[in-house]
């Protein structure tokens, strides 16, 4: 079984970020420090707790589940 999922969005930054050179989909920010946006698996222990949390890669693995990810693009535009 898979499930299957689009997802699309933004996200604002400082002035002064700008593109990593030669890596795709990552930024630098004007203190120097490096951001990307990646999908994640969350997993809450039900569907009304309030405990939603990010699972690692093995964590993940030991439940049976993988990501694939098929397609990440990310650009930096100037806002509207």
């Amino acid at each position: 079984m898979h499930v299957e999922f689009k997802i699309e969005g933004r996200y604002h930054v400082p002035e002064g970020t700008s593109p990593l050179e030669g890596v795709a989909n990552q930024f630098r920010l004007p203190t120097g420090q490096i951001i990307s946006v990646y999908p994640v698996i969350e997993m809450a222990s039900g569907a009304d707790s309030d405990d939603h949390r990010d699972l690692n890669w093995s964590e993940c693995a030991s439940l049976g589940i993988s990501l694939d990810l098929y397609d990440r693009q990310s650009e930096l535009e100037p806002d509207d």
